[in-house]
């Protein structure tokens, strides 16, 4: 029973048609999650989602690991320094190597799944393993495609290397 000193839990409860110049009642509104999941109709993220969160977490990885390697090679400059010093020479080595290793990581990321969409296209719409190790392959050699030949079978050799870890990983983990 609710407590007369207290109002509903709906803040818009009994002012339905004051607050809206639409004259839209609050109460007639849907009370469904807001948030991305679930996935529409197809029980999965569409391409444009995929993209997002991968990229995202990519360029955030990149970033939080090229930090800590800034870090590490602020603290390891040799000589003697102040404090002062020291922390201008981490500062510097963190926004040096943090952005580079985020914005590589969020190129091999859009390349990734730009080509994991279209290979999941060509196939009919079939989305599975298969589709991801080869996306890590081909996303590897684009990227070093402007550095020869031998880049782009070490680039290829890497990506394909990557992608079949977190196939494994996603494999055991369900």
């Amino acid at each position: 029973m609710a407590d007369p000193e207290f109002p509903a839990l709906n803040p818009y409860a009994g002012i339905a048609g004051k607050l809206s110049p639409y004259r839209i009642d609050p109460s007639t509104l849907k009370e469904e999650s807001e948030f991305i999941l679930p996935f529409g109709s197809q029980g999965k993220p569409s391409a444009g989602e995929r993209l997002l969160w991968t990229t995202g977490c990519l360029y955030i990885g990149g970033l939080v690991s090229g930090s800590l390697w800034g870090v590490v090679e602020g603290l390891r400059r040799p000589g003697e320094m102040s404090s002062k010093l020291r922390m201008n020479s981490v500062l510097n080595s963190v926004g040096r190597r943090g952005p580079l290793l985020a914005n590589n990581l969020g190129i091999v990321a859009l390349l990734y799944r730009g080509v994991d969409t279209a290979i999941i296209k060509a196939r009919s719409n079939t989305d599975d393993q298969y589709n991801q190790v080869a996306s890590g392959a081909v996303a590897g050699m684009l990227y070093r495609s402007t550095a020869g030949p031998r880049a782009i079978a070490i680039g290829g050799g890497l990506g394909l290397l990557a992608s079949g870890v977190v196939v494994v990983y996603q494999t055991f983990m369900k």
